[in-house]
């Protein structure tokens, strides 16, 4: 039995993913497939893990990924422009393959087959248990008044006078934020602000 386990019971993509994964793993491959939501009970016992990515989102931690199988594989499913750099992604985050949401179905399905025959067939990565030395992306002090600021609806301007510093100087904190977490838009920038909120600032 193949368990797959989705983020979001409600996400727009699942229920044609979910269609999708099923013709592929059991009518094609005849392995029978259970389909779940994903828990803090049940990801321990899943193969493939499909997880919708905002912008930025694959550089923040992760840590309900500690509790999965070292063979079981995510499947990060992104609607964003630029395409996550796995090098970058905190140490939890490994088996993964990136696909996005315009993508051609056969693209799609030829990455999804790739994907689990190398992670079924391979030796297991070893999961890090430790996140003191996770590749998260830090803000500098500076940086995460910047971003509070940001994510508060505060424009460039108001935050320059707020803080006292020349807009400039907020351009420049704004764009090196959004290369920690490979951004390339304002829009990009919120909806990763939003998520990262209690974790990195």
């Amino acid at each position: 039995m193949l368990n797959i386990i989705f983020d979001d019971p409600n996400a727009a993509y699942r229920y044609g993913m979910e269609n999708f994964l099923t013709q592929i793993f059991s009518l094609e491959k005849k392995i029978p497939v259970q389909i779940s939501d994903l828990t803090e009970e049940n990801i321990p016992a899943a193969n493939i893990i499909v997880k919708r990515f905002s912008a930025g989102e694959s550089t923040i931690c992760q840590p309900l990924f500690q509790q999965r199988t070292p063979h079981s594989l995510i499947i990060a499913v992104y609607d964003c422009r630029t395409v996550p750099f796995v090098t970058d992604l905190p140490l939890c985050i490994t088996n993964i393959i990136f696909i996005n949401r315009k993508s051609s179905l056969e693209h799609i399905r030829k990455r999804v087959i790739s994907g689990w025959a190398n992670h079924t067939t391979g030796i297991p990565d070893q999961l890090p248990r430790d996140c003191a030395n996770c590749k998260q992306p830090e803000l500098s002090a500076k940086e995460a008044r910047v971003a509070t600021l940001i994510h508060a609806g505060n424009d460039v301007g108001h935050i320059a006078k707020k803080l006292q510093i020349a807009e400039k100087s907020v351009s420049v904190h704004k764009r090196k934020i959004m290369a920690k977490f490979n951004l390339l838009s304002d829009s990009e920038l919120l909806s990763c602000l939003k998520l990262i909120k209690n974790k990195i600032f």
